[in-house]
């Protein structure tokens, strides 16, 4: 008997379900789709690619002029739109489920009224995107702030909507208008133009928008054979010629803001890329390689700027008064003795020696120079080969700095080149050395704005000298990227904690001490850091051994410490990669303890391609179980 109603009462409720269902498919109110299959999320998706499919076609006008022309079907390429905005339509779908012989019948609906919602995880996106663009260009970081806007003008035309307003602000007509304002505001000022040999020519200039100085830009140039590419930094754009450029009286430029290699960085960009019209605007520029010339592109002198750039080297790095500076060696380095260091000659005499055996880019030079060290033998060969480092012409001012294990050297600037990738980017190296004054380890350094704010944050917080080991671990963990050092990496993404002072990352067994809180549902859980890192382990390994060319650059880098919890700090980037045929983009952060006699990271986290501020890890995630 409680068999019969158990049955009778399932039958109702099926019927009960069907009579719905004919009710909303007769309905001109919704959208729906229906499907059955032995596995509910097959049909779930099935089902889904109909209710997709139906709001493609009410919705395809409002497409006719942003979807590229193809041999694809248009209503098809506006239904691969839509099916973009699956994982918010989802939050709004409602769905009727049943089980009969052995298939499960997936029944979703939604309500045409609820339709512009289904778009509105894409606008916050848009927003975010032209949020960081704000603050990239507001900070002088106009690659970046390029890259964000142009990112937000394409998602803009995956919505069907014509206008979409943030606050008074129409961003269909406010981001045109910033990168176009962006793009002309640009001035480059030669300040130095040096022939190196028959074949080669070294060019320098400075780079500002107004009377600002201009932290980063991308940009190329014709060279005759192919587009070169260049990266600015710290103001400056620093270059060869080679060939039959080097006889070029004035360069053609264009400035890069659309960054097709790095689509995939955000899904939405790489699946929208080749659908829909993408905006183009004017961006290139002329200039002149004359000092003196009468344009927007004026001059100044060799010599006027060499006292501008060692002003600028001793005010960056001096926390008190500098003792002496000093000229040494062939490569005329201009040293500031910034804390008194009684081995300064052993140091310049050391350097010298490493830049003549970079400069020679002879390994057996390295051998011969460094086989007292495998260590240095192996960083500096791998430091050479995988980035074509040249020593920039003239003078280099530098500062030796007291650091918590010896000395160092800060910057001497160098050029990377990376043939397949057609780029060329200048670079900072920080040489370390032991308290005798023997180099210890060589590393790529952080732009000497950002080294800037952080000297200036350790000394209002008191706090120099742990924000000097976050910077120089930071250091290091680009460099092993770009000396493609697999083992430092892997040290770093152990489940162990690490100790981060010395040149080589050590592993410590310890408890875990800190408790991971979620703020949000955004926010992933633990158990998928955890998959992440070596998900992300496997990934760079294999990444190292097939690619001929590898860049990695910090889109951002913060330092944060707790409240109330003195020695705590949070390190948050978010990074890119340029390879042969591979980018990606990814935040990382790290938690680091001072409390202990050698500095710690017990946290690291990995977030590949996300751009939602509410899901990213921060320091304020984590508790001191300790």
């Amino acid at each position: 008997m409680k068999k019969a109603i158990l049955i009778f009462f399932v039958c109702s409720i099926i019927i009960g379900q069907n009579n719905q269902k004919e009710i909303i498919k007769h309905s001109d109110t919704y959208y729906w789709g229906d499907a059955k299959s032995e596995n509910e999320k097959e049909a779930e998706d099935i089902a889904l690619s109909q209710l997709t499919k139906q709001i493609a076609v009410t919705i395809a006008s409002s497409y006719e002029r942003k979807v590229v022309e193809t041999e694809r079907n248009f209503k098809e390429n506006v239904e691969d739109i839509v099916r973009t905005f699956s994982t918010a339509t989802l939050k709004n779908v409602k769905s009727i489920r049943n089980s009969k012989d052995g298939k499960i019948s997936v029944f979703l609906y939604i309500e045409k009224s609820e339709v512009e919602k289904i778009f509105a995880e894409r606008i916050k996106l848009i927003k975010d995107i032209y949020g960081y663009g704000i603050n990239f260009e507001q900070e002088g970081y106009f690659g970046e702030a390029l890259k964000n806007y142009y990112f937000a003008a394409i998602l803009l035309n995956s919505l069907p909507q014509q206008n979409v307003m943030m606050g008074e602000i129409n961003l269909n007509i406010e981001i045109p208008v910033r990168i176009n304002s962006l793009i002309n505001s640009i001035r480059f000022v030669l300040i130095s133009d040096e022939k190196i040999d028959d074949n080669e020519r070294e060019l320098k200039f400075e780079l500002f928008s107004g009377n600002k100085r201009i932290n980063s830009l991308d940009f190329s140039f014709w060279d005759g054979i192919n587009q070169v590419n260049i990266q600015a930094k710290d103001g400056y754009a620093i270059f060869r010629l080679a060939g039959s450029s080097i006889n070029f009286n004035k360069l053609d430029l264009n400035i890069k803001y659309s960054y097709y290699e790095s689509r995939n960085e955000i899904s939405a960009v790489g699946e929208m890329w080749n659908i829909l019209n993408k905006p183009s605007f004017k961006n290139s520029k002329q200039i002149e390689l004359k000092k003196g010339s009468d344009n927007e592109f004026s001059s100044v002198s060799s010599s006027a700027q060499l006292k501008s750039n060692t002003k600028n080297a001793v005010q960056t790095a001096i926390r008190s008064n500098p003792k002496s500076v000093i000229f040494k060696g062939k490569f005329n380095l201009e040293v500031v003795n910034q804390d008194s260091c009684p081995v300064v000659d052993k140091i310049v005499s050391e350097t010298n020696k490493l830049l003549s055996v970079l400069n020679s880019k002879s390994n057996s030079e390295i051998e011969k120079n460094y086989k007292y060290d495998s260590f240095l033998q192996e960083k500096l060969s791998n430091l050479s080969k995988f980035n074509k480092i040249d020593i920039v012409r003239g003078n280099i001012p530098c500062t030796i700095n007291k650091t918590y294990d010896g000395w160092e050297l800060r910057k001497i600037q160098v050029i990377n080149h990376y043939s397949t990738l057609r780029k060329q980017t200048p670079e900072y190296i920080v040489l370390d050395f032991y308290p005798d004054g023997s180099l210890m380890d060589i590393n790529f350094g952080i732009m000497d704005n950002l080294y800037e704010q952080f000297v200036e944050q350790g000394l209002m917080g008191n706090d120099w000298g742990n924000r000097q080991v976050i910077i120089k671990f930071v250091e290091k963990y680009r460099s092993a990227f770009l000396t493609r050092n697999i083992k430092t990496l892997d040290s770093l993404f152990a489940d162990e904690a690490v100790i981060i002072v010395g040149r080589v990352f050590k592993k410590t067994k310890s408890k875990e001490m800190y408790k991971y809180l979620k703020f949000n549902d955004e926010q992933p859980d633990a158990q998928y850091m955890q998959y992440t890192k070596n998900e992300y382990m496997k990934n760079q390994a294999r990444i190292f051994d097939t690619q001929q060319d590898i860049y990695l650059g910090y889109n951002t880098f913060k330092i944060n410490r707790k409240n109330k919890q003195d020695g705590l700090y949070g390190i948050s980037m978010r990074q890119n990669y340029q390879a042969t045929s591979y980018s990606d983009e990814g935040y990382l952060f790290l938690l680091v303890d001072f409390k202990e006699e050698s500095p710690k990271i017990y946290v690291r986290s990995w977030q590949p391609q996300e751009w939602s501020e509410a899901a990213l890890i921060k320091l304020s995630n984590f508790n001191l179980n300790k």
